[in-house]
C-alpha cells in the first residue's frame, strides 16, 4: 500500500491491506486513467446540482418565491462539486445566523413558507419528485440522496466524446476506472442509464461517499488513492480528469501524475468557461498549490494529452506542476486553458 494511502486508511479507520503481487497484465500500457464523474464522463452534474438546490431552497433564510428560479443558477455555479453535506451545513450556518430554527425542526413541524414551497413543488415535478410534505424520509440529508438518484435515472446524459476516449484507451490497452465524491447506488445507477456498465463494472467504481468510513469527500487524496491501488498503479503513473476545484485538489493531494481539468459539460455556461478553467489551474484546494497541468474543453482533447504523460512517463520523466509542453498543445484542436507551456 503507497505511504499517502496508508496514512490515510489509518486516519479513517479503514484496514489498507499490503498491495499483493502485481496483478497487471503484461500488456497493459504504463499509465493509468482516473476519471471523476459527474460534468466529466456523464452530465450529471446540473441535474444533481438543481436536486441539491430544491431540497434547500424552503429553509434557505434569504430565498423568495418571486426569484427562487433567477436565483438557481448562481448557487448552483458557487456549489458546483461540493459534497451535499457541505452544503447543508452552509445553510444550517445561515439559519444560525439569522435567528431561524434548524431545517429539521421546521420540517417535521412542516413550517415552510406557503409561497417557497408551492413554487418548489412546482420544480419537484420536472424530476419526478413528490411535493415535499409527501416525501417520507428522515432527514433531510436521506432525502437528497434518494431523490438525486431517482432524478438522474431519468435524467443522466454522456458527456460529448466521452464513449470515444474509452474506446481509443481500451484499444491502447490503457486502463480506467471511476473515482468520485459521489456516493452509490447513485453512481451506479447513472452508469446504467448512460449504458457505461461495460466500462465500469462495480469493482471500477470508486466512491469518496460510500467506500469509507467516515465518507472522505474531495479534496481529500482518499479516492484517488484508492483507484489508483485498485488498478494496481503508483499515482504519479495516473491522469485524473476533473472538473472541479476540490476535484483537481483531491487528484494533486494524492500526488496524481498528471491533471487534466475539463470545462465542456453543460453545467459551465460558454462565458464561465474561462473563469471556471482558471479555477481549475489555481491549485487553491491543494495542500502544495497544485493545480492541472492543462484545461480543455472538447473531451476528445486529451487523447494527445495522455499520449503525452504516457511518453514521459516510459522515460521515467514527470511533468513539472501546472504545466504541459509546446509540442502536445499543438495537438489540441479544441479551445484549451494553461498556466505554463514548456518549450
Amino acid at each position: 500500500c503507497p505511504k499517502e494511502a496508508a496514512e490515510s486508511a489509518e486516519d479513517m479507520g479503514n484496514l489498507c491491506s499490503p498491495s499483493p503481487k502485481s496483478t497487471r497484465p503484461k500488456d497493459q500500457e504504463d499509465v493509468c486513467i482516473l476519471f471523476d464523474f459527474d460534468g466529466t464522463i456523464g452530465n450529471t452534474e446540473t441535474p444533481a446540482m438543481e436536486v441539491a438546490y430544491w431540497e434547500l431552497a424552503p429553509y434557505m433564510p434569504k430565498a423568495a418565491a418571486a426569484t427562487m428560479e433567477k436565483d438557481k443558477l448562481p448557487w448552483m455555479q458557487s456549489n458546483a462539486g461540493k459534497a451535499f453535506e457541505f452544503m447543508l451545513e452552509d445553510c444550517e450556518k445561515e439559519r444560525k445566523a439569522a435567528g431561524l430554527d434548524p431545517i429539521e425542526t421546521i420540517r417535521k413541524a412542516k413550517n415552510e413558507d406557503t409561497k417557497a414551497l408551492s413554487v418548489v413543488n412546482e420544480a419537484r415535478k420536472r424530476f419526478n419528485l413528490p411535493p415535499v410534505h409527501e416525501a417520507k424520509y428522515d432527514s433531510l440529508l436521506t432525502q437528497q440522496k434518494e431523490e438525486t438518484v431517482t432524478a438522474l435515472g431519468v435524467l443522466s446524459t454522456p458527456c460529448d466524446g466521452i464513449e470515444q476516449v474509452f474506446e481509443e484507451l481500451k484499444a491502447k490497452k490503457i486502463p480506467f476506472c471511476i473515482c468520485t465524491t459521489s456516493g452509490k447506488p447513485r453512481v451506479p445507477v447513472c452508469v446504467k442509464k448512460l449504458g457505461f456498465e461495460k466500462y465500469f463494472p462495480p469493482h471500477k467504481i470508486h466512491s469518496g461517499e460510500s467506500d469509507f468510513v467516515p465518507s472522505r469527500f474531495k479534496p481529500a487524496p482518499d479516492v484517488y488513492l484508492k483507484g489508483a491501488r485498485t488498478e494496481d498503479y503508483e499515482p504519479t503513473d495516473c491522469v485524473a480528469v476533473e472538473d472541479s476545484t476540490s476535484g483537481v485538489g483531491s487528484a494533486a493531494n494524492a500526488k496524481v501524475g498528471f491533471i487534466v481539468g475539463y470545462v465542456g459539460a453543460t453545467h459551465i455556461p460558454p462565458e464561465k468557461k474561462k473563469s471556471h478553467a482558471e479555477s481549475l489551474l489555481s491549485g487553491k484546494k491543494s495542500e502544495d498549490g497544485r493545480g492541472a497541468n492543462v484545461v480543455i474543453e472538447d473531451m476528445r482533447d486529451i487523447t494527445p494529452l495522455i499520449n503525452f504523460f504516457l511518453g514521459m512517463r516510459k522515460e521515467g520523466r514527470t511533468v513539472p506542476p501546472g504545466s504541459v509542453s509546446a509540442e502536445v498543445v499543438k495537438g489540441i484542436k479544441g479551445k484549451y486553458f494553461v498556466n505554463k507551456v514548456l518549450e
